[in-house]
């Protein structure tokens, strides 16, 4: 089985345990006792594997990386010659749980409204494909990977909001139409800043005409790291995606050339994935000002040479 806190908190007592080579937690059998009771083979290493996998689990259940309890609990496995008991870990799990139950909750919250964004994510490009919305280069994928990730980034308040309200969970279908709506704004508004680049606009970004087979009538953005970064910093605020006219003003400082010099700017600004709450406006609030900053520089001028 999967190691969870749900899992943990329902193995048999009177049984022990071991971390499989495949990652999920098993029973101990006749081998890996014998395994463990004369030292061969990786019987040991495998029950001391289930220790930190555990501790790990359990860290992610809460969304922390560090807890002294926990650390003294899982120090106790070090060096085991021995598969680790059920009652043991299960004693841990409960405290562990016990200790940190809100913020557990809400994590688990967190989780279920990201898998309601995924799935709406992935609808929406599904439409924004087939209405040519977006380049659909197969040569080039890594640019509709990017699509999803500004999508994801765009709904961030939203599962910041099912977090806080548990019953936005109870329609899921309800949570995952509002989702779809805002990431359709978001593309809305890289699609007028195309169709402002096309006038001249000066943004500078490089672009596609290509959408598999079909020409379109204009160009498209195609993302790489740099330019997906590029149009995220202008898109989010901490409401989800801003209004259009602000997304173009706001993404008018990256011109091209000028984004060339300042790449280090956004590619060094910390991003963490959109699963992780609030990432998106982290990022949108910090790069910016980096990038401004570097402006009037001597490290800028003296490395733009």
């Amino acid at each position: 089985m999967n190691i969870s806190l749900d899992t943990l908190s329902q193995l048999s007592a009177n049984r022990s345990y071991y971390l499989s080579d495949e990652g999920t937690i098993e029973r101990t059998g006749l081998l890996q006792w014998f395994k463990c009771v004369t030292g061969l083979g990786d019987g040991r290493a495998k029950a001391q594997r289930l220790a930190q996998a555990v501790k790990q689990s359990l860290l992610a259940s809460a969304g922390i990386t560090n807890d002294a309890t926990l650390n003294s609990d899982i120090a106790r496995f070090n060096g085991a010659t021995y598969s680790l008991s059920g009652s043991s870990l299960r004693e841990i799990a409960n405290r562990f749980k016990t200790a940190h139950s809100e913020v557990i909750k809400t994590n688990k919250i967190h989780r279920e409204a990201y898998a309601i964004a995924e799935e709406a994510a992935d609808a929406e490009i599904k439409e924004w494909r087939k209405g040519e919305r977006v380049v659909n280069d197969p040569k080039n994928p890594a640019s509709l990977g990017y699509v999803k990730k500004l999508a994801l980034y765009s709904v961030q308040h939203i599962m910041l909001e099912a977090a806080n309200n548990p019953d936005l969970l109870k329609n899921r279908e309800g949570l995952k139409s509002k989702m779809r709506t805002r990431m359709f704004l978001a593309i809305d508004a890289v699609n007028a800043a195309e169709l402002a680049q096309r006038q001249n606009s000066g943004l500078g970004f490089p672009m596609s005409r290509k959408n598999g087979k079909s020409e379109l009538g204009f160009p498209r953005f195609e993302f790489d790291e740099l330019h997906f970064r590029a149009v995220l910093a202008a898109l989010i605020t901490k409401d989800g995606p801003v209004k259009m006219a602000d997304f173009l003003r706001r993404l008018a400082i990256y011109q091209e050339e000028i984004l060339q010099e300042r790449k280090d700017a956004l590619l060094n600004t910390p991003l963490e994935p959109p699963s992780v709450p609030g990432s998106g406006f982290a990022f949108a609030e910090s790069a910016p000002k980096i990038y401004k900053a570097m402006e009037d520089s001597e490290w800028h001028r003296t490395s733009a040479e």
